[in-house]
């Protein structure tokens, strides 16, 4: 069939598409341009001398199954004769004469490696409904018909459809397969989620968000995120959220929030905004972990980089950036500091026959007393081993600082009572003044241990004040037994 009768929803008549409309309107040159008309080539066409009978011309038509008959003439050209022309002809009551005068000649041809968009493209300026097709010698081939074109531009259409249809059965499987995942990921994850809408109120949650925050599902749909606030953050640090999620799409940051009993937690929080196919927000995402663990490890970490581990006091690096600080606040101020260097006697002695382990609760205990014998505002450091010392800020005079200084040997002094043993252990202490003796802190640390070392000297278990003197003076280096 070459013909349909087109109708509308009513059945009323709208007009006809033929093979020809439908070849010309495809619209899928691309396919025309890539083929090349011999891969549509049909050499089974009947060929009759031009001088056979239109009855014989119509007979092979009839037994070759073909709409028209190939006509040879004496010269050695060709040309064609339709199922048309015989229609026309009868139509026309004219005189039927032999083949060779009927036909049209001569035969309209186009090489075979020509392209089939360059077939149809004769077709429509001819007028004509079949092509010869010659060889590189130019000898003819077949014949091209708009039917043989047509089926080839379905036979295209189609398999690119099943291709298509093939992609789309597999994409839609892998995005089945994608949401089951999407799915069990939102489930399992350790990872709170909660989604919202666009005006902000909660539409989902996961089991994660309720592990963490300790509010079932049905406690939080249909309410808004400020269910979950801390109070710790003021209506512009949710402006720049809102303002950052509008402006990219995606926030990212450390929140306080709370718990359903009450508790503060701090959480990391992600924000992803959700946009349909026409820009238009329609959900807000958002991923958070607690980081109560992490934030106490990263304190921890912090502590321990300015603290010494056994005693919790102050490590080198800590006291002399106190010791700064102090001297540029007592310079402000026309105050004074006293910088203390104490040495314990005899500590080694101690390790080497109690243990370690008893040398460490020493060490804790030692700490502790000298904590208690100083204001809140002062420093005590542990420099290493069992080196200690101290900032005393702010003074107005120097007058109370032997006070302190005897103070710490009496407490120290007191006996211990450690993994059974009664230990009493004394302190050497050195002591130098700013600005007397210095303004600046790496001498008055030099200048401490420099006087620590003639306490030692004078009999230990006392307190000497740094004096110019000893300037020119090199600390002794520590032996084993101080």
């Amino acid at each position: 069939m070459r013909h349909f009768l087109a109708v509308d929803d009513t059945g009323e008549h709208k007009g006809i598409v033929t093979q020809t409309d439908i070849v010309i309107n495809q619209g899928i040159e691309y396919y025309l341009s890539l083929r090349e008309v011999k891969s549509v080539l049909n050499r089974r066409y009947p060929i009759i001398p031009g001088t056979a009978s239109l009855d014989e011309a119509v007979k092979n038509m009839r037994a070759s199954r073909f709409d028209a008959v190939i006509t040879l003439y004496p010269e050695g050209d060709y040309g064609i004769l339709t199922e048309r022309d015989v229609v026309r002809l009868i139509c026309g009551g004219k005189p039927l004469a032999n083949v060779g005068e009927l036909a049209s000649r001569p035969l309209v041809c186009v090489p075979g490696d020509a392209s089939l968009y360059h077939a149809r493209k004769l077709f429509m300026e001819k007028h004509i409904r079949h092509l010869g097709v010659t060889g590189s010698d130019g000898q003819l081939l077949g014949l091209v018909t708009f039917a043989e074109l047509l089926a080839s531009i379905e036979h295209d259409y189609v398999q690119q459809l099943r291709e298509t249809l093939k992609e789309r059965e597999h994409s839609l499987a892998i995005s089945q397969q994608h949401q089951r995942l999407a799915t069990k990921v939102f489930e399992s994850t350790f990872e709170g989620i909660m989604v919202t809408n666009a005006e902000n109120v909660i539409e989902s949650v996961n089991p994660a968000f309720t592990q963490i925050t300790g509010f079932k599902a049905h406690e939080v749909i249909g309410k808004t995120p400020a269910i979950l606030s801390s109070g710790k953050h003021d209506a512009i640090f949710y402006r720049k959220m809102h303002e950052e999620l509008a402006a990219n799409g995606l926030w990212q940051g450390e929140v306080w929030n709370r718990r359903r009993n009450g508790e503060l937690y701090p959480e990391w929080l992600t924000i992803n905004t959700v946009r349909n196919d026409g820009g238009n927000v329609v959900n807000y995402v958002a991923v958070f972990s607690d980081i109560t663990k992490r934030k106490a490890a990263e304190e921890q970490m912090l502590f321990l980089a300015h603290h010494d581990g056994l005693t919790s006091l102050p490590n080198r690096g800590l006291f002399v950036e106190r010791l700064r600080h102090a001297i540029a606040h007592a310079h402000r101020n026309r105050e004074k500091v006293a910088v203390m260097f104490l040495d314990l006697d005899k500590f080694k002695q101690i390790n080497d026959t109690l243990g370690h382990h008893v040398g460490d609760q020493l060490l804790q205990v030692v700490a502790q007393r000298l904590t208690t014998c100083v204001r809140e505002d002062d420093t005590v450091a542990r420099l290493g081993g069992d080196e200690f010392t101290v900032i005393l800020e702010s003074l107005a005079n120097t007058g109370d600082v032997p006070h302190v200084a005897q103070k710490i040997i009496d407490s120290l002094s007191r006996p211990m009572l450690l993994d059974g043993h009664e230990i009493t252990v004394t302190v050497s202490v050195g002591i130098s003044l700013y600005p007397a003796d210095s303004e600046q802190s790496d001498d008055l640390i030099k200048y401490a241990d420099t006087a620590m070392y003639l306490a030692k000297k004078v009999g230990r278990n006392n307190f000497q004040f740094f004096i110019a003197s000893m300037k020119e003076q090199e600390p002794p280096r520590r032996d084993a037994d101080a």
